[in-house]
């Protein structure tokens, strides 16, 4: 009868801790998959396969009017949506007569967190998306 009990209290715990887990895992986190990544010299686009969000980050070098210092290193970054055939995201480092930016990449990457916490404020461009 002992052994009965300790079986049956073993159990209880096991199935309390296997609900609790399944309970507080949530959803699965939709990621971008298969992504690929387009580079010029002054500019950068991505597509990515599957579910959710991802960013494209550009590191451009050269005139930036459009806040910071007027010359050397500035970010600009985009949002794209995974498995959107028609999304194809982009951002150019040169845009002389609507930022007043002429520059050339020096990086690009996809993430789905920005690196950088404290992006410019010209890092995110008008993005229709994007709340």
């Amino acid at each position: 009868m002992r052994v009965f009990g300790k079986i049956a209290a073993i159990s209880v715990l096991v199935t309390g801790a296997a609900t609790i887990v399944t309970i507080t895992s949530g959803s699965a986190v939709a990621e971008p998959r298969n992504c690929v990544l387009n580079q010029w010299a002054t500019g950068a686009s991505a597509h990515c396969d599957g579910d959710g969000t991802y960013i494209l980050e550009v590191d451009c070098f050269g005139m930036n009017l459009a806040g910071g210092p007027p010359f050397g290193p500035y970010d600009k970054s985009v949002t794209g949506w995974a498995g959107d055939p028609a999304g194809r995201p982009s951002r150019d480092c040169l845009m002389p007569t609507t930022l007043g930016q002429v520059g050339i990449v020096t990086g690009v990457r996809i993430t789905q967190t920005p690196t950088r916490p404290g992006l410019p404020d010209n890092a995110w461009e008008y993005d229709p998306g994007r709340p």
